[in-house]
C-alpha cells in the first residue's frame, strides 16, 4: 500500500500573480461552461475511468463536468498538474518557433487555457507568428482557450474531436505540444497517441510534452488529496471571492468528487518512455521533480521528440 501523502499545500511555490488573476476571473466561468459544454461521451474523456469504477447508479450519466468545472479552482490551490510546473516549456517551444516562425502548431488536448498561455509566452519570447489549432474531445477547454485568445489578441482554431480516432491528414504540423496527455489516457492508448503524433508531424517537426511517473491512484491517495484540498482552501480564501459563507461547502463537495474520480494513468518509468518514443528520429527526456497531485510530490519526464 502506498503511504498517505499530506505535504502541506502552502509548501508549494506560489502562483504567478498574472496566472492567479486570470484564474480568479475565469474559474467561475469554467464552472458555468462545464454545465452545458461537458457532454456525456460514449468513449474517451476524463470521465472514462469513473464510468467503469464509480457508483453504478451514476455511470450512465457521467460526463467530465466534475473535472472541467473544478479544475481551475484546484489550480488556484496549485494542486493539479499544469504547464507552469515545467520551466523547460518556454525553452523548448521558443527554440522550435525561432527555427520555424510560421509554424503550424497543434495543442493536443487541454484542460483549460494553460497550455495555450504557455505557448503564448514562447511566442512572445521567440517573436514567431504561428498558426495555432487546439483539439479536444470536450467543448469546455476549447471555450477556455478561445476566452484566453480573445483577451490576448491571438488567432486560434478550435476543433472538438477525439484525437485518438479523428481524421487529420498526416504531416500537418511543425510543432505539437500537450501537457500530461500521456497520463490522462489508459495504457493501451499510449502507443496509439504517440504513433499518431509522429505521423502528424511534418519532416523535421517536434513534439514537446510531459508525463508523470508513478503507480495506481489508491483510495488512500484519493482521501489524502481531498483532505489537502480542504486544508489549502482554508488558507487561500481570498482566491475564491465568489465562494463565501455557504458556497464554501459547494467547493468542498467539488473537491471531494474530483478526488473520487480523477485518475492518472502514470508512466512506469524510463523503460516505458523509451519504448513509446522509439519511432522518432531524435528523442530526449529529463526526469524532474514536480509538486504532484494525489502522489505529492512526484517525478515527471520532460520530453522533446523530433522527426529530424
Amino acid at each position: 500500500m502506498q503511504p498517505l501523502s499530506l505535504t502541506p499545500p502552502d509548501s508549494l511555490a506560489p502562483l504567478d500573480s498574472e496566472i492567479r488573476r486570470l484564474l480568479i476571473e475565469s474559474a467561475p466561468l469554467h464552472e458555468e461552461w462545464a454545465r452545458s459544454g461537458c457532454a456525456r461521451k460514449d468513449a474517451g474523456g476524463m470521465e472514462e475511468w469513473a464510468k467503469t469504477h464509480g457508483p453504478a447508479e451514476l455511470r450512465p450519466e457521467t460526463s467530465c463536468e466534475w473535472y472541467h468545472g473544478t479544475w481551475q479552482y484546484l489550480r488556484l490551490l496549485n494542486m493539479v498538474a499544469t504547464p507552469p510546473w515545467y520551466e523547460f516549456y518556454n525553452r523548448a517551444l521558443s527554440k522550435v518557433l525561432r527555427e520555424r516562425p510560421k509554424a503550424r502548431v497543434l495543442i493536443s488536448a487541454a484542460a483549460d487555457f494553460g497550455m495555450l498561455q504557455t505557448l503564448h509566452e514562447a511566442i512572445l519570447t521567440s517573436g514567431a507568428t504561428p498558426k495555432i489549432l487546439v483539439y479536444d474531445i470536450c467543448q469546455t477547454p476549447l471555450r477556455s482557450c478561445q476566452w484566453y485568445a480573445e483577451r490576448h489578441g491571438l488567432e486560434i482554431e478550435c476543433i472538438r474531436a477525439n484525437l485518438l480516432t479523428c481524421d487529420i491528414p498526416p504531416a500537418s504540423f511543425d510543432l505539437i505540444v500537450t501537457d500530461e496527455f500521456l497520463t490522462v489516457i489508459k495504457g493501451a492508448d499510449k502507443p496509439v497517441i504517440v504513433d499518431r503524433w509522429r505521423h502528424l508531424l511534418k519532416p523535421g517537426g517536434t513534439l514537446v510534452t510531459t508525463a508523470m511517473i508513478g503507480h495506481a491512484t489508491t483510495p488512500e491517495l484519493r482521501q489524502g488529496y481531498a483532505e489537502r484540498a480542504r486544508y489549502a482552501l482554508e488558507g487561500n480564501l481570498d482566491s475564491f471571492p465568489q465562494h463565501t459563507d455557504g458556497r464554501r461547502g459547494d467547493l468542498i463537495g467539488r473537491f471531494d468528487l474530483f478526488a473520487s474520480h480523477h485518475t492518472r494513468h502514470m508512466l512506469s518509468g524510463e523503460e516505458e518512455i523509451v519504448r513509446l518514443f522509439q519511432g522518432f528520429k531524435t528523442f530526449s527526456y529529463e526526469r524532474t521533480e514536480t509538486p504532484g497531485e494525489c502522489v505529492n510530490p512526484t517525478f515527471s519526464f520532460q520530453i522533446v521528440a523530433s522527426m529530424v
